[in-house]
């Protein structure tokens, strides 16, 4: 209806009318059918405005209320602009704040997705990171510990091999030496037994001698009585060529002598030659029981000595060759675990980045899901209580 009296109105406002009117009709001739149009046109429009300024300050409040720019901006418009072009732009927005949601909805969930996916990868990565990171520490630590442990072994097998070569040159002089003692012992022995052997029998034949005369003196103190020493200068005395002492060099073997039988220095109980070579004799037998006793000792300390310097080298190297081999191999472990960090570590790095880009699209916004989602909601409402309005003045203005 007021879209028609609109258009009648309009018609009437033509040239073709008002204009023939003004030229062939007085203000006075006109009809009283136009002047009641013109008076409902005016009324009809103080209504409308009426009912646009109370929708506009609705929008107004509601804008400032809720802090919509659009209900604002949708306000400014209601003044200018016919019913349903206004109700068509608050459908339209209705319409768009419900796509809004729907796709805010959408990205709330991907959001939370990506973000809990990102945080747990991260958190995974990281814990690679840190385990990686141990044990390469302990490999370097085991690696160095293999080197200082291998050193000191191969400083053990060289000191072994060493104090062995020493042993091998000793034992062999020792070996030497008592082999000489013990022939120069075995030679003074056969020699000296050859020499009491002359000596017993010139004193057999003496006794059958003469001689001018013969003294008897005491016993002389001399021998093992006197405590005369091998190598001593009393020793050597008794060997003196050159004695000057009364000797009787004119005896011959089987003279005959007069006065007492000559009997020589040949009796333990005057302690003769005989007794005093018979413990030289004993003396080198005993040198050369010692000697040879000595050498059957040092032979079985050098093999005993020999084996175990062998087995604790034999099990030294067998260390070593272990630690080697340990050492290889974590050499080749510490290579994989250092690639893997690093290749972690780029990981970490893509994931760190992608986090960052999803910062800024699902958590710097200035408002929470549920305050977006609660503030358009409101929106909503707002433009549907305008809706509200809005088919109220057209009851009313149809009424």
């Amino acid at each position: 209806e007021i879209e028609a009296i609109a258009k009648a109105i309009e018609i009437l406002s033509s040239p073709e009318v008002s204009g023939n009117a003004e030229k062939h009709l007085s203000l006075a001739q006109a009809s009283p059918q136009a002047k009641a149009l013109v008076q409902l046109k005016g009324s009809l429009e103080v209504q409308n405005q009426g009912i646009r300024r109370k929708i506009r300050d609705f929008l107004e409040g509601e804008g400032q209320r809720l802090h919509s720019n659009s209900l604002t901006l949708l306000a400014e418009k209601i003044g200018a602009d016919p019913f349903a072009k206004v109700k068509k732009m608050i459908d339209a927005l209705i319409t768009r704040l419900m796509e809004e949601a729907n796709q805010d909805a959408q990205h709330e969930g991907f959001c939370d997705t990506e973000m809990g996916k990102s945080k747990i990868q991260r958190t995974k990565l990281n814990e690679e990171i840190d385990a990686l990171t141990a044990e390469i520490e302990e490999g370097k630590a085991n690696i160095l510990k293999l080197t200082d442990e291998t050193a000191a072994l191969t400083q053990d097998v060289q000191d072994l091999d060493k104090a062995m070569g020493e042993a091998f040159k000793i034992r062999q002089a020792d070996k030497a030496r008592n082999t000489e003692t013990i022939a120069d012992a075995k030679a003074a022995q056969k020699a000296i037994q050859a020499a009491i052997a002359v000596l017993k029998d010139f004193y057999a034949k003496a006794s059958t001698a003469t001689a001018f005369i013969q003294i008897k003196d005491e016993p002389r103190a001399w021998g093992l009585k006197t405590d005369v020493k091998m190598g001593s200068e009393e020793w050597n005395a008794l060997a003196n060529p050159n004695f000057e002492g009364t000797v009787d060099k004119g005896h011959k073997e089987g003279m005959q002598t007069f006065g007492e039988t000559e009997m020589g220095q040949q009796d333990e109980a005057r302690y003769g030659v005989l007794s005093l070579l018979e413990v030289i004799q004993s003396d080198f037998a005993n040198l050369q029981a010692d000697t040879e006793a000595a050498e059957a000792s040092g032979a079985e300390s050098y093999e005993r000595f020999m084996a175990e310097s062998t087995k604790n080298k034999a099990t030294k190297m067998q260390k070593i060759e272990l630690n080697s081999a340990d050492k290889t191999e974590a050499e080749a472990k510490l290579h994989t675990d250092t690639a893997d960090l690093k290749a972690t570590q780029d990981e970490l790095l893509a994931a760190e980045r992608y986090y960052k880009n999803l910062v800024p699209q699902c958590m710097d916004q200035g408002m929470t899901f549920e305050e977006r989602t609660a503030a358009r909601q409101a929106e909503i409402n707002s433009l549907k209580e305008a809706l509200n309005l809005l088919g109220g003045a057209a009851e009313a203005t149809a009424a």
